[in-house]
């Protein structure tokens, strides 16, 4: 088992140390909520893998798959249930190379998102109440505009506006809910 893992990061140091185009890389952000009117957030965890699969002489272009995991409460529900929010998005982005600071990367991204919420609510009146459990899933779209900044060739941190839109059926008719759910993202990660 032991012998697995040191081969393993060997193969992993050999590829990363070698390559003359490092075309992945993986983020590590804290998403700061900023609250859509309903909730309030708070983050909890945001994590990226970028493929870049095309490169002009200004642009880098490729395809990413984000996850982010954020907490929620009500502010006008005396009760404090649990609300988890799972969002997944696919993007394609663009992330540019500016000649007279090459360090710092000017990116834009937009795709699909995927929002996975599990909430508690009360159930029934006065004494003879119950705590209830639902699930619901919802398709949206989101768009990404920010920053990095290269300490080295593999090393950097970021910063980004994260636009999220997601579009619910409505409980009351047959209409489409449209919810944002905004985020500030701070963070850092490594190119392999």
């Amino acid at each position: 088992m032991k012998t697995n893992r040191i081969f393993f990061l060997l193969i992993f140091i050999s590829i990363t140390s070698f390559s003359q185009d490092k075309k992945f890389s993986f983020e590590i952000n804290y998403p700061l909520a900023i609250s859509n009117g309903i909730e309030n957030f708070t983050g909890i965890a945001d994590a990226n893998i970028k493929y870049r699969f095309a490169e002009g002489e200004l642009f880098k272009y490729g395809a990413s798959l984000t996850f982010d995991y954020l907490k929620a409460n009500l502010p006008f529900n005396s009760e404090d249930l649990a609300r988890d929010y799972f969002f997944y998005h696919i993007n394609g982005f663009a992330e540019m190379t500016i000649p007279s600071a090459e360090r710092i990367h000017p990116f834009v991204g937009a795709g699909f998102t995927y929002v996975s919420y599990e909430y508690e609510y009360i159930r029934g009146v006065n004494g003879f109440s119950t705590i209830e459990t639902k699930k619901e899933r919802d398709p949206g779209f989101n768009l990404k505009l920010g920053i990095q900044y290269d300490f080295t060739s593999n090393l950097f941190i970021q910063s980004y506006f994260h636009y999220i839109r997601s579009l619910r059926k409505s409980e009351f008719d047959d209409g489409i809910i449209g919810i944002n759910y905004n985020q500030v993202k701070f963070g850092i990660g490594l190119r392999f």
